[in-house]
């Protein structure tokens, strides 16, 4: 049996996104300057602030790396600023998604699952 990927998802110009993930799904994420919303297939929205979503980087440079005896190397504090923009985003595989900030950085990849499942307190 083939898999047509056409029907797991599309990207269209209007920032409308049907994503596929064995997690959870995307129907739609709309990009604003400094928030981006993501609507679930459950209905459920989670709206984000730029600035949150840039303090969160999961990259090795901002949130460091475990070697394999458990030991934590790097990580930086990245401090808030509440001036950071979404530039653009982009789908990493079926599993996340990867923003492009104001300030230069793109390199954290947010998984779906982290997306759907994040509250900030």
């Amino acid at each position: 049996m083939f898999l047509n990927l056409g029907e797991l998802f599309s990207i269209s110009k209007s920032r409308n996104v049907l994503f596929y993930s064995r997690q959870t799904m995307i129907s739609s994420i709309n990009l604003f300057k400094k928030e981006i919303a993501i609507v679930w297939k459950d209905n459920t929205t989670s709206i984000f602030k730029a600035s949150t979503l840039r303090r969160l980087c999961p990259c090795a440079l901002c949130s460091g790396e475990t070697d394999v005896f458990g030991n934590q190397y790097g990580g930086i504090n990245v401090p808030e600023n509440k001036d950071v923009s979404i530039v653009r985003f982009e789908q990493i595989g079926y599993y996340g998604l990867q923003f492009y900030f104001s300030d230069g950085h793109k390199d954290g990849i947010y998984t779906l699952n982290f997306l759907k499942n994040y509250n900030e307190t």
